[in-house]
This record gives C-alpha cells, sequence and structure tokens, in this order.
C-alpha cells in the first residue's frame, strides 16, 4: 500500500537515492549521458529547506517524492522523482495528485506551473493528463494571467541552466478547478 507524507532532513539519503536512480530513466530514454544529472544531497537538503517536499513509501521502503512551491499565485512543481525499479506502478500520479490536491485546497493559487523536458515523453504525457498545457499555447491569454511576471522570471531562471538541446524544457500551466481567471463571473445568488 502507498503511503505519501511529509518529508523531514531525515529522509534526506532516500530522497537522494530516489533522484539518482529516478535519473536514470533520462539515460535509457537517449538522452546524452551526463546531460541531465540527478540533484546532489546539497541541492535535495535545499528543496526540504525551501519547499514542500512528500515522500512516498510503499511497504515502508521510500520509492518516490514530489517538491513544489507557492510563487504568487502559481504553485509550482519542482521534482516529481520515483525509484526506477517502482515506476509506471502509479506512485508519479498518486504524488501528482498531492499537488493538484494542494492547489486546490489554497485560496490563493489560481494556476499550476512546471517546467517540463520537452524530449521527456514520459512527464510530458502525464502532465497533458492532468490538465496541463504548454504556456506557448496561452501566449494569448498569457497576459491576463496573475503576476505572470513572477512566473516568466521563474522560467527564466530554471531555463538559464539549459545546456544542451536535450535539456530544453518548456513551462507548462493549469488553472486551479472552477478558479481560471478566463471563466466568466458567476451572477450573484438571488
Amino acid at each position: 500500500m502507498l503511503l505519501i507524507r511529509p518529508a523531514t532532513p531525515h529522509d534526506l539519503d532516500a530522497l537522494h537515492a530516489i533522484e539518482r536512480s529516478a535519473t536514470e530513466l533520462y539515460d535509457e530514454a537517449g538522452f546524452p549521458r551526463g546531460a541531465i544529472e540527478p540533484r546532489s544531497a546539497d541541492d535535495v537538503r535545499e528543496l526540504l529547506r525551501y519547499t514542500t517536499v512528500l515522500l512516498a513509501l510503499d511497504a515502508d521502503e521510500p520509492i518516490g517524492y514530489i517538491s513544489y512551491h507557492a510563487r504568487g499565485p502559481f504553485l509550482h512543481l519542482e521534482e516529481i522523482a520515483v525509484r526506477r525499479d517502482c515506476q509506471r506502478r502509479g506512485c508519479g500520479l498518486a504524488l501528482a495528485r498531492q499537488y493538484l490536491a494542494a492547489a486546490e485546497a489554497d485560496p490563493q493559487c489560481s494556476h499550476l506551473s512546471l517546467l517540463a523536458f520537452v524530449a521527456a515523453h514520459w512527464a510530458v504525457n502525464l502532465y497533458t493528463r492532468l490538465g496541463f498545457q504548454v504556456l506557448a499555447h496561452h501566449a494569448e491569454h498569457s497576459a491576463a494571467l496573475p503576476q505572470i511576471d513572477l512566473l516568466r522570471e521563474l522560467i527564466a531562471h530554471e531555463l538559464s541552466a539549459t545546456r544542451t538541446p536535450a535539456e530544453a524544457r518548456q513551462a507548462m500551466i493549469r488553472p486551479v478547478a472552477d478558479r481560471d481567471i478566463r471563466a466568466p463571473e458567476r451572477p450573484p445568488a438571488p
């Protein structure tokens, strides 16, 4: 049975092991060796300090994690990582659902955001199934997104780390259910 709980500093070794294992998928998918490096132990420690990190366990065995943080009205996904030997069993989807639920529970959140590697079709497919769309598809509406400059700043910072074409990433967004800023206002109750 899958259990998802908040990660603590005591989970650092397990989180880092998940990160290293999950990154193997990029090598297997044909990304140039070394193009996608796992987060270092220090980077994972920073995630624990500055983001919400949830750990997925199967029979007390750590198998995956998710990290996200608020950026203005956006709940930004930093990472979903599942141990390579435990992938394709629903753990990533279960973690993503926790992220969606956190956004829906936050009255200040209007949209979810993330950056996905363009060539990581498995990730892009998951995000698309969850209702995310490439931000470029929203170009005509992006000016209407609340505090879009905060999201653009975050995207620019993350994209500046791209070193090779294999690392090309795209921004994806999804409105929180019933809070899409483009949805018509409901008339007041009589």
